[in-house]
């Protein structure tokens, strides 16, 4: 793989470090200033939707040059960062100017994962695919690792005044990295689009709707988020509330499951399966380990059930990725990263609300057999799929 990817990834990691231990101070705040669980909710729930926007901002990511995108989204991170440190540094510690800072700063970061992801097939050749978004996953879930237990530490000792600084100065470290790495392209990485393929915003949609392996490989993947919504969210209720756990013990249930992903990572490259093989496998293995879970109802197969979660999910997330990327022309790719993104992580978070209102007249125990049973039940789906290359498209209608 080109030496210039890891400068591209080092850059992402560094700024990726400082978001997480920015989230964890924002939310620590949040808690200090409302102490109450609606307002918190309501407002995690805005951040977590505007993951929606990356169908628009695919668009971008198409229309311009990816590492232009990337870098004024770093500049303009860290300008407004500058300008919170000063605000806070004056006491204008407010539920106005944190939710604010931290909203416009996650609407930026919704248009640089569209162009990152559709920069990588750019640069990396089709072969090293895999070993790439392994490698990128796999780093990025280890920095959040960092960043959760680097944040929690420091919290209790560091204002919000110098954990936004922090951040920004992760940013001007990526924009560094975004600049040697076009430096080392010299020039090579241009907009793939033209005033004939430019198209409009909708068309990531709309070519994942013409291509059947797409289409039903994200629709696959909304299953799944959606079927591990519960268990995701409702993990702090399992551990906390059915084993009786420490609050500690949920923190290591969160670690492990990172580790997993990171172990899913490696995997995959080192796996050289057939992708159907792959995802049958994948989800065979999250219905088993979550049954496990249930089963058992113990806090160490717990702990190793959400281990193989992560490792299978991770698994799963590489071959989807690597997928999207060799069947979609450049020209598109942005958008239809972008609406993997927002199906996916909507997905996700409807499976966490929808099982939060089950769990209500039932067990958390129960929701989560329901949503292994789904996951088992898409395995038909994946049986039907055929990954012909003839399925791709010749052109956009």
């Amino acid at each position: 793989m080109p030496k210039a990817f890891y400068v591209l990834l080092a850059g992402e990691a560094t700024s990726n470090l400082g978001d997480n231990l920015f989230d964890i101070a924002i939310m620590i705040y949040l808690y200090r200033l409302t102490s109450n669980s609606m307002i918190i909710g309501v407002i995690s729930g805005i951040f977590n939707a505007l993951v929606l926007l990356n169908i628009l901002t695919g668009f971008i990511a198409d229309k311009y040059v990816k590492t232009h995108v990337m870098q004024t989204v770093d500049l303009l991170e860290i300008v407004l960062l500058v300008i919170a440190a000063i605000a806070y540094a004056h006491n204008d510690i407010t539920l106005v100017t944190i939710v604010g800072v931290a909203f416009i700063s996650k609407f930026l970061g919704t248009f640089f994962s569209p162009a990152e992801d559709a920069l990588i097939p750019q640069i990396i050749p089709t072969a090293y695919l895999n070993q790439a978004n392994g490698l990128n996953q796999g780093l990025q879930m280890a920095v959040q690792i960092i960043g959760m237990l680097l944040g929690g530490a420091l919290v209790a000792t560091v204002s919000i005044t110098y954990f936004v600084l922090i951040n920004a100065a992760t940013f001007l470290v990526s924009f560094i990295c975004i600049l040697i790495f076009s430096r080392l392209f010299d020039g090579e990485i241009v907009s793939e689009t033209t005033r004939e393929t430019q198209g409009n915003w909708y068309d990531g949609l709309r070519y994942i709707y013409q291509t059947p392996v797409l289409r039903n490989i994200v629709l696959l993947a909304m299953i799944v988020n959606f079927t591990l919504g519960p268990v995701l969210g409702l993990d702090v209720v399992w551990i906390k509330g059915t084993l009786h756990a420490s609050s500690f013990m949920y923190s290591l249930a969160q670690v492990v499951f990172m580790v997993g992903v990171i172990l899913g990572n490696v995997l995959v490259n080192l796996i050289h399966w057939q992708l159907k093989t792959k995802l049958l496998c994948s989800l065979s293995t999250i219905a088993t380990a979550v049954v496990a879970m249930v089963s058992f109802r113990n806090l160490v197969v717990t702990l190793l059930s959400m281990t193989i979660i992560g490792a299978a999910g991770g698994f799963l997330n590489v071959s989807i990725f690597t997928l999207l990327q060799t069947r979609t022309p450049g020209h598109v790719l942005g958008r239809v990263n972008g609406a993997m993104l927002a199906g996916t992580n909507a997905s996700l978070q409807l499976g966490m609300a929808i099982g939060g209102v089950i769990s209500g007249a039932t067990s958390v125990g129960t929701v989560f057999l329901i949503g292994a049973g789904v996951t088992l039940l898409s395995l038909l789906l994946i049986v039907r799929l055929d990954f012909a290359e003839s399925e791709m498209p010749d052109k956009m209608v």
